[in-house]
């Protein structure tokens, strides 16, 4: 399928549970459609050979924008993923969470060396490979040589043959501002993950970060939308993790993705 014009898909890991076999795939991409989406990425999906993934998408008249795959499969199972890609029309790639032996600048320098490595082969294959941060990737060490952080280490440490697929809710989280990010990584950044941040009251009236629809908690999507059209991203991925209070989950993608209209988003 041709990309469509829109910027606006959703990554199936917010779906995980309605995308464990095949007919439940079917069933979800429909609701998916009916929504408006017109792209989404790759994630989180029960043991669906590719080939019958990308047969649902034409089904339902969705473009694949991106996948999540982890870090094994990039080192030792690369012909695998390039030719699951290329079944799904998918040139984009990232690691959505590198696991916990990496928290460290010897760690963030580690983990650099082998992304670029990986992205390399893959833009020989016409694919970017990326990485997808959550808020860890910003805590600053205090045995680095340096005041900067994880995210900052691992870019300086890589070229263009790794990618950012910024997350917006874990940049302001981690205590930075993701429209800064969005233009510091200005070329190296073509799809986004979009999700609001909110502080939810506990019993004990302690406040706790909460994943929000957009247009539903404090990010400034004026500022991050605008940030985005300066520098050319091309996908913006909705993301919840997790439902909000008692809302069911594709009711919760739809309330951000009429609220991405309704911001002018196309």
């Amino acid at each position: 399928m041709k990309a469509p014009t829109t910027k606006i898909a959703v990554t199936l890991y917010n779906l995980r549970d309605y995308c464990k076999t095949k007919e439940d795939l079917d069933n979800t991409l429909g609701k998916v459609k009916a929504i408006g989406y017109e792209a989404v990425q790759i994630s989180g999906i029960g043991p669906i050979p590719p080939d019958e993934v990308r047969e649902l998408l034409d089904k339902h008249e969705l473009y694949c924008c991106a996948t999540h795959e982890n870090l094994d499969s990039y080192e030792n199972d690369f012909a695998a993923v390039v030719k699951k890609l290329k079944i799904l029309g998918c040139d984009f790639t990232a690691l959505g969470h590198p696991g916990n032996a990496f928290w460290s600048p010897s760690g963030a320098k580690d983990l650099a060396a082998r992304l670029e490595k990986a992205g390399k082969k893959f833009r020989e294959e016409g694919i970017t490979l990326a990485y997808h941060n959550h808020h860890i990737e910003f805590v600053s060490y205090s045995d680095s040589d340096s005041s900067k952080t994880f995210l900052e280490e691992l870019y300086e440490n890589t070229t263009g043959n790794l990618f950012a697929e910024l997350d917006v809710h874990w940049i302001q989280r981690g205590g930075a501002d993701p429209a800064s990010w969005i233009r510091k990584m200005a070329g190296r950044t073509s799809v986004l993950h979009f999700k609001d941040f909110t502080m939810k009251k506990e019993e004990d009236n302690s406040p706790t970060p909460e994943f929000a629809e957009i247009g539903e908690g404090n990010l400034n999507w004026k500022e991050i939308v605008q940030a985005c059209e300066d520098t050319n991203v091309r996908w913006y991925v909705v993301e919840q993790d997790t439902p909000r209070g008692e809302r069911d989950i594709f009711e919760s993608i739809k309330i951000s993705f009429d609220n991405m209209k309704k911001m002018g988003v196309e």
